[in-house]
């Protein structure tokens, strides 16, 4: 994961002067990185203080995010707070094998601290469809072995699919890449 800094002193004189910073749960060492870019700039507009000398030397003083990977949706202002925040929710998410964007849109609001007990608790798994799901799901929860296999040929499992789906008591987000329906409680 990592995202491009950008220099806006000198996106507002046509050039391009950034740095593509990793990700990290480290602020300081993502605030160090785009703070040299800063003092780099061919537009300098402020002096700031030298972190290693001491002594003022030129800079630009602002920065936005004009590109990024593996983030999902990340706005052009996003603080490194949040930045490190998704970075540690991506942590999470890659150990369970859930897409990043996926498990940020299924918790919503909720913070990194979260992730882990929200996929424990809500996260049901990965599967093709609905129908696919409801497979898994309806035997887990009811005793089919009362109806004779030949009726059990006969089950509607993509209507079952399709009720959970509307039910309320599931979310399903498709991942763009594979199309992949990951599935969460609503509880």
């Amino acid at each position: 994961m990592r995202f491009y800094a950008a220099c806006l002193a000198s996106y507002n004189n046509g050039r391009l002067h950034g740095v593509w910073v990793d990700a990290s749960d480290d602020i300081d060492a993502m605030q160090d990185a785009i703070n040299a870019m800063l003092r780099a700039s061919p537009f300098p507009n402020v002096k700031v203080k030298h972190p290693e000398t001491g002594e003022f030397v030129p800079s630009a003083e602002e920065w936005a995010i004009h590109d990024h990977e593996d983030f999902g949706k990340l706005e052009e202002y996003t603080g490194l707070a949040e930045i490190a925040e998704i970075f540690a929710i991506n942590e999470v998410a890659e150990e369970h094998g859930i897409p990043l964007a996926v498990l940020r849109e299924a918790m919503s609001d909720a913070n990194a601290s979260d992730a882990e007990s929200f996929i424990s608790d809500n996260y049901r798994g990965k599967y093709d469809s609905w129908q696919s799901f409801a497979e898994e799901f309806i035997p887990e929860c009811h005793d089919l072995s009362g109806i004779p296999d030949w009726l059990q040929g006969r089950i509607d499992w993509a209507g079952i699919g399709h009720d959970l789906e509307v039910s309320g008591d599931f979310s399903g987000i498709r991942h763009a890449d594979d199309y992949s329906l990951y599935i969460f409680w609503n509880h």
